[in-house]
């Protein structure tokens, strides 16, 4: 049979491919390894800038910074050694075996008051109590007493560490603490010192902390006060779910305390101690105090005065003393709270007359304020009114700027340093410092993102800058004749300060009072408005509400709802006019 022919469409018979295997590739390690000290050496990590060059140091990703290894760093790397009592000294400390730099400051002889209440916070620790309240007014040398009884507790319960929280701006706040505990001697603890943004690096990813500390100083308390993941970390690094007995001692520290016994949730743990329940009962503290009979309600998520006790400041009064007197009544008691023997801050107001066409602009800023507000209201928006309360303290406080200047340069003339309290950067912090630098007067600037904080505020305190513009309300001293880390002391001037922006919450007012008129230096304060204006009926109410108001009896809500009346917002969040942004 002849063979077939193969045709257009006759498909050739498919061969099969022989795969070629491919010869497995090593991968290489791309990350340098740990490095490790050699005799008389150790590692140093680095605090590097984003984009900054470091010389010789190598980035390590399992330490999440730049290290180096030497005997000594050199001197191009510096600058960014890890600070003393620092989190990345911390670690530094541990991946070493042994302890870095400490810090050396002049040292200071603790004032009678201050050993008398290191005294009262000791004896609490001795009666096996998990915390205390420290609530002197400002001024009465707090840092000091939370530092010294910190020691000795740490000393007699056999603990090794303790743990600063600050407040912000930290560039301040940390510096303040680290040279306080020099001058009085560390006592060879591990101190950390940290702000409650940077809790988070003591929290594991398993959501536990990662370390234990004998002792926990928590230096303006009230920042605990709600349910934010700050307040949150910090409960889990204070081991608040712990039995008493297996527990930090925890030392609350703030001249303001909170506006309704509700805010006090950082002290729940010791409430829970003192009626001898699980801390897990008091784990809701507001849902608690409503249980034991104090009259509160629930309103946007918080826990508030019930509308009884909003009408009645004998009312929230009494409560306050109910929780007070937990504390106060305890033996050995479980807070202090100390006046001042100087007595209250000079407060008065600063009436301004307006130039014609400042009273012009004020009053169309006013109009078109009072009619957006109330199309706001008519239709609920929340949002909308918040936004119209900020716009109007700013516009209110620039029209202002050029006399308060002209102010500051008067005072500075009479032979003053001047305080310049601002809440705004933009609207106000810049205006006005470059108003006061263009008539020949230095500022310095402590507020929005200037860096160098503390340099600027030894600036103020030995005279170099005459002027102050800040818009820090804790934890920081502006006052004369302090004395300063390097042994000297802040110019002996008289201070006199003024609120160009008031803050309307009278604890915010109080604290930002402290910052000057604080151990044994008197500092009066001025409240500026312009006349015939509603400013002028603002600030009546707040001199009003100042006189009375104390972060232990209450008097700051019942102010910020007369407040809010005069600006047409009580029917806003009950933080309208305290909240910053």
């Amino acid at each position: 049979m002849p063979p077939r022919k193969r045709t257009a469409t006759t498909r050739k018979p498919a061969t099969r491919k022989t795969a070629t295997r491919k010869a497995p590739t090593r991968k290489t390690a791309t990350t340098p390894d740990v490095p490790t000290a050699g005799p008389g050496e150790r590692v140093w990590l680095l605090d590097v800038p984003f984009r900054t060059a470091a010389p010789g140091a190598q980035f390590v990703k399992k330490w999440k910074s730049y290290a180096w290894v030497g005997s000594e760093l050199p001197t191009e790397l510096l600058s960014f050694k890890a600070l003393p009592f620092s989190y990345q000294q911390w670690v530094e400390d541990d991946i070493n075996g042994g302890a870095g730099e400490r810090p050396t400051s002049a040292p200071k002889i603790p004032r009678p008051v201050q050993v008398s209440g290191a005294a009262a916070v000791v004896d609490a620790a001795r009666a096996g109590r998990r915390g205390f309240l420290l609530a002197d007014n400002a001024g009465l040398g707090k840092t000091l007493i939370a530092i010294m009884a910190a020691k000795t507790i740490a000393e007699e319960r056999g603990e090794s560490s303790i743990l600063v929280l600050v407040d912000r701006p930290a560039q301040i706040t940390i510096p303040h603490w680290r040279y306080s505990i020099a001058s009085v001697g560390d006592g060879g603890f591990r101190w950390l010192i940290m702000s409650p943004d940077q809790l988070k690096k003591l929290i594991a990813r398993n959501g536990r902390p990662k370390y234990t500390f004998g002792v926990v100083i928590a230096d303006e308390a009230q920042l605990y006060s709600n349910d934010t993941q700050r307040t949150a970390a910090f409960e889990k690094v204070a081991r608040f779910p712990n039995s008493h007995d297996q527990s930090p001692f925890v030392l609350s520290v703030t001249a303001t305390p909170g506006h309704t016994p509700a805010d006090q949730r950082y002290l729940a743990p010791v409430f829970a101690q003192l009626h001898n329940e699980p801390s897990e009962y008091w784990s809701d503290l507001g849902a608690r105090l409503l249980e034991s009979g104090l009259p509160l309600d629930k309103s946007y998520g918080k826990w508030t005065w019930s509308a009884e006790a909003k009408e009645s400041p004998t009312l929230q009064a009494s409560a306050l003393e109910t929780v007070r007197g937990w504390l106060s009544n305890s033996k050995p008691p479980l807070m202090i709270h100390r006046r001042t023997p100087w007595g209250p801050v000079p407060l008065d107001g600063m009436p301004i007359d307006l130039t014609p066409s400042q009273r012009a602009q004020y009053e169309t800023e006013w109009a078109e304020y009072a009619y957006e507000m109330g199309l706001a209201r008519k239709s609920c928006n929340i949002a909308r009114g918040r936004a119209l309360v900020l716009r109007y303290r700013q516009k209110a406080g620039m029209i202002r700027a050029e006399s308060t200047a002209q102010w500051a340069q008067a005072q500075v003339k009479a032979g003053k340093q001047v305080l310049v309290a601002v809440e705004f950067v933009s609207t106000a912090g810049d205006p006005l410092v470059e108003m006061i630098e263009d008539s020949g007067i230095s500022v310095a600037k402590i507020f929005g993102a200037v860096t160098d904080k503390e340099h600027q505020r030894l600036r103020f305190q030995r005279g170099e800058a005459p002027v102050v513009v800040f818009n820090v309300t804790t934890s920081i001293s502006l006052h004369a004749n302090e004395a300063l880390p390097d042994g000297t002391h802040a110019s002996p001037l008289p201070r006199t300060g003024i609120f160009h922006q008031p803050r309307y919450s009278g604890i915010a007012a109080e604290q930002t009072f402290g910052r000057s008129h604080r151990d044994y230096q008197t500092c009066p304060w001025l409240i500026p408005f312009g006349v015939g204006t509603k400013e002028e009926d603002v600030a009546t109410t707040m001199l009003r509400n100042l006189q009375s108001v104390t972060g232990l009896k209450g008097g700051d809500q019942s102010g910020l709802r007369s407040l809010a009346e005069l600006l047409g917002v009580e029917w806003l969040e009950p933080d309208v006019l305290t909240a910053e942004r």
